[in-house]
């Protein structure tokens, strides 16, 4: 009894830390996964303290409470795995859909009412009761129920685990894949043994070996989880960059931008705070920009952001890793299209693009060109989900280009020495937001 209670006492604790870390991770982020990971983990916690009850219920002779205690213990358990499918495809497809959750749903059902329906074998051992189910190989025999449950486990366990591997053997980042490995690693590990556990598949004398495996397959998901997290580690600001136009977060959806910056200003730190506010807010990050400058340098941290890095140093792209490729910079017709593949990959979700910069293409291609360029991608990202930073180096163009390129734009911002200015912004799109307008140099 004192095996059972240490080693399902340690489960429980190390769930509870699980479930700690992903509830306070999930009111930072908002992010589903972290939530369904806590409710998860909160469910096997709760699984093991009603097994550390049948102990005691034992011990005083209440054999039905014992019985109550092993069926609240299954119920319980089982679920936590409704919700790890749940955690599994908002971990690795994000906007992916839970089609598939009926699954796991039905699987639980048809194993909690046979845990409920079915009275099961009792037997005391080590100072406590186990239950065992019928079998057709084992005593008692009867129905294969253990047959059936262990099989049913299998099934709903198959999807996450698979789901898991599937990101390991796919993705070039490494914290990603081995956060992957292990929670697919342990996943399959502890249910295989939380199966055996909850049917007593096995001979009683190798309890403490399937118990023990449980302890493992739990300690190896928990370092997936909390040593390797999916994400780098960022600040989590939800409003950092709308805030600074007097916007909250969803006023800031859907506008393409104008963002005009002094060169000797620390006009990145915006962009990091744009990339920051997109991240914490689970959405997805594109840019465009020069490999090495100041804006790739700033956001080079953040390996969910994709990068499409522009050179002239090559006439046909090349992917450099799972998220940066390289483009020619002078080929437009290039990057509208590729502009217009990224987005579509994207249908249902909010997605946020900078691009670094109108000046640089200015510069090789023209103005004529540029403005062409403008108006396709402009018409390409019109749709409401999508938040776009155009940057212009203002002391880069005589008055009259910086002045047609604006005309393209109903939102108009500017960062210099003395931080962020708003020019213009659509008042369309502000509601009840107070407009406020400042000349800028050139006008």
């Amino acid at each position: 009894m004192v095996e059972t209670l240490a080693v399902l006492g340690g489960i429980a604790a190390v769930f509870m830390v699980m479930h700690a870390w992903s509830i306070r991770k999930y009111l930072e982020t908002k992010e589903k996964s972290n939530l369904y990971f806590g409710i998860t983990c909160l469910l096997w916690v709760v699984a093991a303290v009603f097994g550390i009850l049948i102990g005691p219920a034992t011990t005083a002779g209440y054999s039905s409470l014992a019985l109550l205690f092993y069926r609240a213990s299954t119920t319980s358990g089982i679920l936590g795995y409704v919700f790890a499918n749940l955690f599994a495809v908002a971990a690795t497809k994000p906007d992916g859909k839970m089609r598939g959750i009926w699954i796991p749903l039905a699987t639980f059902v048809v194993i909690t009412s046979i845990v409920w329906g079915f009275t099961p074998m009792s037997q005391e051992f080590g100072g406590t009761t186990e239950f065992t189910l019928p079998s057709t190989y084992k005593d008692p025999f009867g129905p294969p129920l253990i047959e059936t449950t262990i099989a049913l486990m299998a099934v709903m366990a198959m999807y996450p685990i698979s789901l898991f591997f599937n990101v390991a053997r796919s993705t070039k980042e490494s914290s990603s894949k081995m956060k992957s490995l292990l929670m697919g690693i342990g996943l399959c590990i502890g249910t295989m043994s939380y199966a055996v556990e909850i049917t007593d598949a096995i001979a009683y004398q190798y309890m403490m070996i399937y118990r023990s495996m449980i302890f493992v397959g739990s300690f190896i998901m928990f370092l997936g989880q909390f040593i390797y997290p999916a994400k780098p580690s960022i600040p989590t600001k939800p409003q950092a960059f709308s805030k600074t136009l007097g916007l909250d977060h969803t006023q800031m959806t859907g506008r393409k931008v104008l963002f005009e910056f002094d060169p000797a200003s620390n006009y990145e730190k915006p962009i990091k705070d744009f990339a920051t506010e997109a991240l914490a807010n689970t959405e997805q990050t594109i840019v465009f920009t020069r490999k090495g400058g100041a804006v790739h340098s700033s956001l080079s941290e953040y390996k969910n952001a994709k990068f499409f890095c522009l050179t002239q140093q090559l006439s046909i792209p090349k992917e450099v890793s799972e998220n940066e490729i390289l483009l020619p910079s002078t080929d437009i017709s290039l990057i509208l299209g590729v502009l217009d593949k990224t987005l579509k990959a994207y249908p249902h979700s909010i997605v946020n693009v900078v691009f670094d910069n109108l000046s640089d293409l200015v510069l090789s291609i023209g103005f004529d060109k540029t403005y062409r360029f403008i108006k396709y991608a402009l018409e390409i990202l019109a749709s409401p989900k999508t938040t776009v930073l155009f940057l212009l180096n203002q002391s880069a163009h005589d008055p009259q280009v910086t002045s047609n390129l604006r005309s393209l734009f109903s939102n108009q911002i500017f960062f210099g020495k003395e931080g962020m200015q708003t020019v213009k912004l659509s008042k369309t799109e502000i509601a009840m937001i107070e407009m406020e307008t400042i000349p800028v140099k050139g006008e």
